[in-house]
């Protein structure tokens, strides 16, 4: 029985001031206003950190911080966010670590070239999905009849985990040759 409880007296406070990693977080590419919170004690000053690129631009001292990720690559930022309590004794907490991963889909849009009148042709875009907006496009559909001749743009937008990504095509549409009515001399 003592030696347990020598065992208990020399292991919690190593366990108390371990850190915990939760992981990881997502977030939209090129995003702002990412939130992170811990429970508040009013006793307590938090010391935030941010991983670079990421910007802490509100919060630092209480328990929840605004941090702008728009800087960021696109993939895992190790030790995004950490944050430690200190209380009014000047003791500290444990440290608390959350990975941060940065979410970016580039849709790809098939350019279109047709000709005028053409029968309506469905658009291709990637990853499948989407859902398409612009002149001449019903749905998935361009109709040139729709939209007459020139240069149009296609705008294909996926959404994924609360992030909306957007990708753009350009569709051309020539005009018909014309050609005068048939003379008899």
């Amino acid at each position: 029985m003592k030696k347990l409880i020598l065992f208990l007296l020399l292991t919690i406070p190593f366990l108390a001031n371990a850190q915990s990693t939760v992981s990881p977080d997502t977030v939209c590419y090129q995003s702002t206003g990412s939130v992170y919170t811990v429970t508040n004690d009013p006793n307590n000053t938090y010391t935030w950190t941010v991983a670079s690129p990421g910007v802490l631009v509100s919060g630092q001292g209480t328990n929840s911080i605004t941090v702008n990720w728009n800087g960021s690559s696109a993939g895992m930022i190790n030790n995004g966010v950490t944050v430690f309590p200190t209380n009014q004794f000047g003791c500290v907490g444990p440290t608390v670590t959350m990975n941060v991963f940065v979410l970016n889909i580039v849709p790809v849009v098939t350019p279109l070239d047709m000709c005028f009148n053409e029968p309506c042709v469905t658009l291709i875009g990637t990853p499948i999905g989407g859902t398409w907006s612009g002149v001449g496009i019903t749905g998935n559909q361009f109709c040139s009849s729709v939209s007459g001749p020139g240069n149009f743009t296609a705008t294909y937008t996926y959404s994924l985990g609360g992030c909306t990504f957007t990708g753009t095509g350009v569709i051309t549409v020539y005009p018909l040759p014309i050609i005068t009515p048939i003379s008899h001399n």
